[in-house]
């Protein structure tokens, strides 16, 4: 079964390495981290014009990812995310 959040098959297409790997190796953890809180924002800004909890679902991986990539960089963005992200699950009706 194919997962879109953590795994999603179309990222690793004919490939053993998925494109967020080689993105890292390409652009390096900083830069990857930065495009990860901006995803991220861009899953919490369409949730429910889209793709409703699996953006959200989405939205969450890419702050974990940003952090795991370089604890302690972009601080007071992840904490105003993960402030907005808590609060559209708060008042979500889905």
């Amino acid at each position: 079964m194919s997962d879109n959040v953590n795994h999603p098959e179309h990222y690793a297409e004919g490939c053993s390495l998925e494109c967020i790997d080689v993105m890292e190796l390409v652009f390096g953890k900083e830069k990857l981290a930065d495009y990860c809180v901006i995803n991220a924002f861009k899953y919490m800004w369409r949730w429910k014009n889209k793709n409703g909890k699996e953006d959200l679902d989405k939205a969450k991986w890419y702050l974990d990812k940003s952090v795991k990539l370089v604890p302690g960089s972009c601080i007071e963005v992840r904490y105003k995310l993960s402030e907005l992200w808590n609060t559209i699950m708060e008042n979500r009706d889905d």
